[in-house]
Parts: structure tokens; sequence; C-alpha cells
């Protein structure tokens, strides 16, 4: 393993383990919840410091399956801080970090003039392994949680406010190739 400082591409696949989508009418304090299933495919880059942590862009494609049958995409940039703990071939790892997102489709179903746009929370954990001196793998378990912005529906005889959140756990597997 090196500890060189440079930069690398990647990409990462994520299937969720457990999630749900949360539907608050902050007017009234009633709260829906359903299940979700997602996958995820990102492309990234980052750079390797020369203490071997890791900062990250990474440009997210998330497909959202709700149990009642109907499926969403949304789509977002991460910016995460990955803290490496050895420099050897496995090196587990924990990280940090926040995402602005976009739920695709979304303004005629909410009769708005633009997409729902919100901001994630992550946190991560897994262990990445140097598997050659250009390429690394990257295996981890991640929590994320988006927020959105406000909806305000008329239902015909008053409005209503209502906060979505999307909130899941995934496996996550990636490839990066270092410069």
């Amino acid at each position: 393993a090196s500890s060189d400082s440079g930069f690398y591409l990647g990409i990462d696949l994520a299937t969720s383990v457990s999630g749900e989508i949360k539907a608050e009418n902050t007017d009234t304090d009633y709260e829906n919840t359903n299940d979700i299933d997602t996958r995820t495919t990102a492309v990234l880059i980052g750079y390797k410091t020369e203490s071997n942590n890791r900062f990250q862009i990474s440009r997210a494609k998330v497909k959202v399956n709700y149990s009642g049958g109907a499926d969403d995409e949304l789509s977002g940039t991460d910016f995460d801080w990955h803290i490496v703990y050895l420099d050897c071939v496995v090196q587990p790892y924990g990280g940090i970090g926040f995402g602005v997102y976009t739920l695709e489709d979304s303004a005629e179903a909410f009769d708005n003039d633009s997409d729902l746009r919100g901001v994630s929370f992550q946190l991560m954990g897994g262990a990445k392994f140097d598997v050659h001196e250009h390429v690394e793998l990257d295996l981890s378990y991640r929590v994320k949680s988006i927020g959105w912005e406000k909806i305000s529906m008329d239902n015909g005889y008053y409005t209503e406010t209502v906060q979505l959140s999307h909130s899941y756990s995934s496996l996550n597997f990636g490839a990066a190739f270092k410069f």
C-alpha cells in the first residue's frame, strides 16, 4: 500500500438494506411513513491525502421503489470525507458527508414550477482494499437521510404544508483508479 497523495476516479454501486419515506403535515402534526428500496449508481472523483484520508465528490442517481409499487428517481451530488485508519492492504475507515439532491419529475406532481430540491446528510463505515498500485476497492455500509423543501398543496378547501424525507441504509461496493 502507498501513502502517496493523489487523485482517483471511481464508480460506486449500492443497494438498500432498509429505508423509509416520511411525509409530515406541518399544519396538523400528522405523519405517514412508507417502506422504500433504493439502488444507487454514482461516479466519483476524489483526492487521497498524504495521511491516507479521502475527500471525494460524487454524482449519484438513486432509483427509489415504494412498497405500494410506485417509483421515483433522485439525482444529486455528494461531498464526503473518509477518515482511513491504516495504510496496508485492508484499510478500515469511517466517513461523513452531505449532498444536494433533486426529486426528478416532481414539479407536476406537486404543482410547483421546479422539481423538489433537498439536502442530504450521510454517515459511512467500511474498508478500502488496496489491490493494486492503481486500483482500490471499497466495501461499506452507509446511512443517508434527505430532507426535501416544504411543499404547499391546495386541496380545494385549504392549503396543506408537507415536509418529505427519504432515509435509508445501504451496502455499497466501489472501485477506484488511482493516478
